[in-house]
């Protein structure tokens, strides 16, 4: 259940949680990110690219107070072994003590009003796990592929005009 106090906002207006957030996501997605060739500072770098508003790459945070509680983004490109597709929702991660509580929800529901307000037609995302989080919004099984040793889903969703 989502708290009442729960904010989301651009994460560049919250810079102050880069640090918490890189961090985090990039122990628990290493050993895939470390496979793609990116290093700890690559992974900040392409973070701090999400900072920016109204043009992608851009990342929304979700937070209450000084409590950084997750985030997710709208990407160019999330996925290199399908580079002709355009775009992305990806870099969804909820800090794992707030996770089941919403976050990711609230996150994606209000990243696809952001891509709408952008004019974006349709959004991709690749999950190795989260496929019926994804479906319940709207979300179809566009292919199933092997990355990087694992097996993920991509989906695709057209958004309303």
């Amino acid at each position: 259940m989502q708290s009442p106090s729960l904010k989301i906002d651009y994460l560049g207006n919250h810079r102050r949680f880069l640090p918490a957030l890189a961090g985090a996501m990039f122990s628990h997605w290493r050993t895939l990110l470390e496979a793609q060739g990116k290093s700890r500072e690559d992974f900040v770098v392409s973070m701090q690219a999400r900072c920016r508003i109204g043009s992608l790459p851009t990342a929304l945070v979700a937070f209450e107070g000084d409590s950084v509680m997750g985030t997710a983004a709208l990407k160019p490109q999330d996925l290199d072994i399908r580079g002709h597709l355009t775009p992305w929702l990806g870099g969804v991660f909820v800090v794992p003590q707030h996770r089941g509580r919403g976050v990711a929800s609230s996150l994606i529901t209000r990243l696809v009003t952001e891509a709408q307000d952008l004019g974006l037609a349709e959004l991709y995302l690749w999950t190795p796990s989260s496929e019926s989080l994804y479906a319940r919004y709207g979300w179809k099984v566009f292919e199933r592929a092997s990355y990087h040793g694992l097996q993920i889903c991509i989906m695709h969703r057209r958004l309303p005009s």
